[in-house]
């Protein structure tokens, strides 16, 4: 399965820019400045406008297959570990 990472918060890409240096992420990072995409995955918390840190993975369809709506950060090794199983399955 080709699989593309995207990242998406109601930062401003300076901003985005500034969080994917400190880290050293590598993929792309989208801007959702009015919270369209993240109330449509439900990640967008109304008390605080602020997004949750959610994880969903798409098939090449746009079938949600994996979710992860924990909210804490997942270290890489569990998320690609979390992410193969999941590919295995479907």
């Amino acid at each position: 399965m080709n699989i593309e990472v995207v990242g998406v918060s109601r930062d401003l890409s300076p901003s985005q820019n500034k969080f994917k240096e400190l880290v050293g992420a590598k993929n792309i990072f989208f801007s959702d400045v009015e919270g369209t995409v993240a109330t449509a995955y439900g990640a967008l918390d109304p008390q605080r406008r602020s997004t949750r840190r959610y994880y969903f993975l798409l098939d090449e369809n746009g079938v949600l297959i994996w979710k992860n709506t924990g909210g804490g950060l997942i270290p890489p090794e569990k998320l690609f570990e979390d992410l193969a199983a999941a590919t295995k399955s479907n």
